[in-house]
């Protein structure tokens, strides 16, 4: 298989060297050959240009003849006269035909025609005068009114084109004034277009129009209107290519397109080099590498082989006692020389690590503890007898694995150690972590460095001290419940004593001074009197409901069980609350099922659950709301609800609702009086009594608050619902 492989690498190196020349030789041939196409364009262009130039010279020439006849006197006064000495003397056919010129139209000053003639220019025999040209000058497209003005192109008639040159008549030193417009004419007709090849060297073809044009052509010329003046050019097969020029009429507007056919002797000739050249170069590199496969394969490859083949069978057999043999003194036979004593330091090396690894598995098996040498890449190089225990495998298989990914020894361990940092400070690090399995490990690594003190991995060592932990974690709960509980009674019993009894004392004589019993008062001490009263009941609630949540968080709350009629209940809630609903203009409506008549409750705790609820959909409300106290039998339970029309909780502030001291915004806390615990403590006494309470709101559009309690007192067993 080697012999196999090292003979395709060459053969690929020696076809890609083949390949690399061929793309560059292809590259060489594609530019050679647009450069060729390149050259053919602009020599096509300069032989359409050449064409363009006769055209124009005979345009020039027609122009030059009008202008002689136009400047003078002669002309002159025979437009004025008439006279027919004139006409004998100059104006003969074969004066006409001499000058060749088809066509003569003198016009005076008015547009009048005053003489015209036609005749044939090749046989000097007078011909039909076109009524075309007559209907032009007619309608002043060929006549010239100022001295400077001239009229030069071609009109479309219907026998053939024509080349026209119009002059204003004046005096022969070229001065007016104008008395009059001389128009030439000659037909651009097959003879004159055999004239243009014939001094050309060139076969040229006429089109009247875009449409007379072969459909072919008409699908690579789309419109000459974009560049009018640049030629177009087209090859038509390998032999020929046609260039396209366009001849405008007097007016600018597109009137002729000429067809020049050129032969394509530089593109023939140019291509023929390059295919010569190209196959020429093509044989060259290919036999240049099938030479130079033969040598590396005869010189070089089968000796590599050789040396492949040797080691291939030292890594299967494992005897490094063998020696490499090659002939040939160069630099494989050195390689050889080389590979053997390479052979015999691994043999020895070999045997000296097989001794230090029997002792250092017979000392690390022997510990409880989990031992895991690993490398600079995190990966495992060696493990205890303990530590392959606990990760259900064995040595073979750890060894080479990422830390991370064995069973047991996972990833917690070496994000807790941050063994990048050991790696690249070099310090011993100790740590504590829980596994997977909740059993907590104290973990140690300790670098392992080089003679050089280049660290070549890091010694792990993991203690299972599960045990330990739990004890101290049960001892100091122990400790901190004890002294919790300690605090909290000590709180309470200093809460109830130190500031319940100077409250009631503050609320009895403020009450005496209210009501005047000491003497009277004025409106002003009234007043202070009356916020001194206000603000130590205020204060005595606070305390009492702070008391009443810690009795409940304690579990020492207990309830007073007994029957009573629920109407009623809610009936006085209503009276209570009334003086606050009226200062607001708040409507309170009641709505009990019929089938509902007593409930098993703790009164007290049943009327300080209602008292909160109502107060605080008063509380929340606008002025002129609307308040609805609603009961209704679910099951063996009683749903009672607090509906108001006020403005609702915010979604991202619902979460702090039943939570002790909080309110929903601090704004609101300044504008509506409160402490925080009325609904934390609502929610204790619902749960104590076997129920829950639940709620929905929506900003701007009020809340409803319900919950829901046992009828006939808490149930045995009762799981309760938040």
């Amino acid at each position: 298989m080697s012999r196999i492989d090292i003979s395709k690498k060459v053969l690929l190196v020696t076809l890609l060297i083949f390949a690399v020349l061929a793309a560059a030789f292809t590259l060489t041939y594609s530019m050679q050959h647009s450069k060729f196409l390149e050259l053919e364009h602009v020599d096509t262009l300069e032989n359409v240009e050449r064409i363009q130039n006769a055209i124009s010279t005979e345009q020039r020439y027609i122009d030059r003849t009008t202008h002689d006849w136009a400047c003078w006197d002669d002309t002159y006064k025979f437009i004025k006269d008439r006279n027919l000495e004139y006409m004998y003397k100059n104006i003969q056919d074969q004066t006409l035909a001499g000058i060749k010129i088809n066509v003569m139209i003198f016009v005076n000053e008015s547009g009048d025609v005053v003489y015209a003639k036609s005749i044939d220019a090749n046989t000097s025999k007078r011909t039909k005068f076109p009524e075309e040209l007559l209907r032009l000058v007619e309608d002043g497209t060929l006549l010239t009114r100022t001295e400077n003005e001239t009229i030069s192109g071609f009109v479309l008639l219907n026998e053939s084109p024509m080349f026209i040159a119009c002059h204003p008549i004046l005096k022969s030193n070229s001065k007016g004034p104008v008395r009059g417009t001389l128009i030439f004419g000659r037909y651009f007709d097959e003879a004159l277009l055999a004239s243009f090849e014939d001094a050309t060297c060139y076969s040229l073809t006429m089109y009247r129009t875009y449409e007379e044009l072969p459909v072919d052509v008409r699908s690579q010329i789309k419109n000459f209107s974009d560049f009018p003046d640049n030629p177009i050019i087209i090859p038509e097969n390998d032999e020929k290519i046609a260039g396209f020029f366009e001849l405008g009429d007097i007016s600018g507007k597109p009137a002729l397109i000429i067809k020049a056919d050129f032969p394509r002797r530089l593109y023939s000739n140019g291509e023929r080099i390059l295919d010569n050249m190209y196959f020429f170069l093509l044989l060259t590199g290919l036999m240049t590498g099938i030479g130079v496969k033969f040598a590396l394969d005869r010189l070089f490859v089968s000796r590599i082989i050789q040396i492949d083949d040797f080691v291939t069978r030292i890594r299967s057999d494992k005897d490094f006692s063998r020696n490499l043999q090659l002939k040939d003194n160069d630099e494989l036979y050195r390689l050889s020389n080389e590979i053997n004593g390479m052979l015999n330091e691994i043999n020895l090396a070999e045997q000296e690590l097989r001794a230090q690894e029997r002792e250092k598995k017979v000392l690390l098996d022997s510990l409880n503890e989990l031992v895991v040498f690993i490398n600079p890449q995190h990966k495992i190089i060696w493990a205890n007898k303990a530590a392959l225990e606990y990760m259900k495998t064995e040595l073979q298989k750890a060894v080479g694995m990422p830390l991370k990914d064995i069973s047991g020894i996972n990833s917690p361990l070496s994000d807790s150690l941050e063994l990048e940092q050991i790696f690249l400070e070099g310090r011993k690090k100790s740590v504590e972590f829980t596994s997977m399995d909740g059993r907590v490990w104290l973990v140690q690594a300790t670098p392992v460095t080089e003679d050089n003190g280049k660290i070549i991995g890091v010694l792990e060592t993991c203690r299972d001290i599960t045990e330990n932990k739990a004890a101290e974690t049960l001892l100091k709960e122990k400790q901190i419940a004890e002294a919790a509980n300690r605090t909290k009674s000590e709180f309470l019993a200093n809460m109830s004593h130190e500031l319940r009894t100077p409250l009631n004392s503050i609320i009895g004589f403020s009450d005496l001074l209210y009501e005047q019993v000491y003497g009277e008062l004025n409106e002003k001490q009234l007043k202070s009197v009356g916020n001194i009263s206000k603000s130590g009941k205020h204060l005595l609630n606070l305390i009492n409901s702070i008391l009443d949540l810690s009795k409940v968080e304690a579990g020492k709350m207990e309830l007073n069980y007994k029957q009573f009629e629920l109407a009623n209940k809610i009936k006085t809630i209503k009276s209570l609350v009334s003086p606050i609903a009226d200062k607001k203009n708040i409507q309170i409506e009641i709505d009990i099922d019929s089938d509902l008549s007593t409930v098993c409750a703790d009164e007290a705790r049943f009327v300080q659950v209602m008292y909160n609820l109502v107060d605080n959909a008063i509380k929340f409300s606008y002025e002129n709301g609307h308040v609805k106290i609603g009961a209704r039998r679910k099951g063996d339970m009683v749903e009672i609800t607090v509906r108001d029309t006020g403005i609702g909780i915010k979604p991202e502030d619902q979460s702090k609702l039943f939570k002790p001291f909080s309110q929903i915004d601090s704004f609101l806390s300044k504008k509506y009086e409160g402490t925080g615990l009325g609904l934390s403590l609502v929610k204790q006494i619902v749960k104590l009594h076997g129920g829950y309470i639940w709620f929905r709101s929506k900003p701007g559009e009020g809340s409803t608050f319900a919950f829901a309690i046992p009828i006939e007192g808490k149930r045995d067993g009762s799981e309760n619902t938040d």
